[in-house]
């Protein structure tokens, strides 16, 4: 694994290789709201030394020092725009991305910026991906509504109210460990998150590195359009759905509408934290997607 940095507007964008370290892309993967690259090491590293594998850290996230103003936020266009560079700059010269690939927010982020980039990648696999029905979206158009959100929206209110510091990693661990959304992590998954997702401080403390506003911020800001990211999907895409707790499950009707071609798939006994769950299942759909694109 090698870390790397691609240089953005007022920072940079960071991100992980894991297998290759240079030459064609095989996959980009995008994680969820909160997370970083690194909480998904044990379900990307085991792809092989033969694949280039490029995770990256999205604005606000983990290692990225791209401005994260968290009023600013109003839409995941943000994230998009942010990724097409990205990608852009790190596959100079060489062919597109075999496959882009995303958990939660980073499937949402994923699609957008394909419709964005229609040549970005060759192929799209969205695990879980966040989004809401468009009946909510038409009510999250009003100019006040990621503002309302940030303080009425259960997941936007929760994760203000986030612990931001530590006084070590053991604390962490003890907090997070077996509770919420990390009770059905396999082992070693939470570890790499606290790895990656806090920043130590000067005096040995510990700190979330996606800061409690901006994540509640990324909750609340789904005003861009479904619609028109899955009309425009020209690539093979394949989309996992949890069977318990699923958050998109309420926007399959639209997506069979929009994008008939999109292979759904219902992963049994998966929650919402499929890949920490199902790790190899997520990767026997990656390399069949990559054999396809």
């Amino acid at each position: 694994m090698q870390r790397f940095s691609v240089p953005g507007s007022g920072g940079h964008m960071a991100g992980l290789n894991f297998g290759r370290a240079s030459g064609p892309i095989d996959l980009v993967f995008l994680h969820a709201t909160g997370f970083c690259a690194l909480t998904y090491r044990r379900l990307l590293e085991p792809l092989g030394p033969d694949l280039r594998v490029v995770a990256l850290d999205l604005r606000g996230h983990g290692h990225t020092t791209l401005p994260a103003r968290a009023m600013a936020l109003t839409h995941w266009h943000t994230y998009a725009t942010d990724v097409v560079a990205a990608i852009r700059q790190i596959g100079a010269g060489q062919p597109a991305p075999r496959l882009i690939a995303g958990h939660s927010m980073g499937g949402t982020v994923a699609m957008l910026a394909l419709a964005a980039e229609p040549s970005l990648a060759g192929a799209l696999l969205m695990i879980d991906p966040a989004m809401v029905p468009p009946g909510i979206r038409q009510w999250l158009l009003l100019p006040f509504a990621p503002h309302l959100l940030r303080r009425r929206l259960p997941v936007a209110r929760s994760a203000r109210r986030r612990r931001m510091h530590f006084p070590t990693s053991g604390d962490v661990l003890a907090s997070y460990r077996g509770r919420g959304a990390f009770r059905s992590w396999l082992p070693g998954f939470l570890e790499d998150y606290v790895e990656g997702g806090f920043a130590r401080g000067a005096d040995g403390t510990l700190a979330l590195r996606c800061a409690p506003a901006w994540e509640s911020a990324t909750f609340a800001a789904h005003r861009h359009d479904l619609r028109a990211a899955l009309r425009a999907l020209r690539v093979p895409a394949r989309v996992l759905v949890a069977e318990h707790g699923s958050i998109c499950v309420r926007v399959l009707p639209l997506l069979r509408e929009c994008a008939p071609g999109v292979d759904v798939e219902i992963v049994p006994g998966s929650t919402h934290f499929l890949p920490m769950e199902q790790p190899e299942l997520v990767r026997e759909r990656i390399l069949g997607l990559l054999r396809s694109a």
